[in-house]
């Protein structure tokens, strides 16, 4: 299994809608209509232009991964959208996309990762949670529950 993972271009954009809205909609995530979610529109000025990355991987010049963080704030990034084609799932992709975005967070001086996702996303927790991420808080939102976690990676 080859992947290669690298930055967002806008040629792009049509792919990571689709992978964005089918992961929501696999463990029914989504609040709201995912089609409107204004970051995934406008990903160079949410993401790249905001001190942060977001990243796609490919097998066999298909998307078939993605994920991004943001600035927070001036110590702390905010990784989002961290997305696996069901086809590719469980292959350790997800882990590849995670340790991507934090290496490139560390390199831009950022010293601590934040990140939500819902109680539905159990693969996504087990990700977070093996990789270090403590859980900090739970809230209610649109009857969807969110877990919300944080990592230093300052050393």
């Amino acid at each position: 299994m080859s992947i290669i993972i690298r930055q967002y271009q806008q040629t792009d954009q049509e792919m990571v809608m689709k992978l964005h809205v089918e992961g929501l909609n696999q463990f029914s995530a989504s609040i709201g209509n995912p089609f409107l979610d204004k970051d995934i529109e406008h990903i160079e000025d949410s993401y790249i232009h905001n001190n942060g990355e977001f990243f796609v991987g490919l097998m066999d010049n298909r998307i078939v991964s993605m994920g991004a963080y943001r600035k927070y704030d001036n110590d702390s990034a905010e990784i989002k959208r961290i997305r696996i084609d069901q086809e590719y799932q469980r292959k350790g992709i997800g882990q590849l996309i995670l340790t991507a975005l934090e290496k490139s967070a560390k390199e831009k001086g950022y010293k601590r990762l934040i990140l939500d996702t819902t109680i539905k996303q159990f693969p996504a927790i087990k990700l977070f949670e093996r990789n270090g991420y403590k859980e900090t808080n739970r809230k209610l939102y649109k009857e969807m529950e969110i877990v919300f976690y944080e990592k230093e990676i300052e050393g």
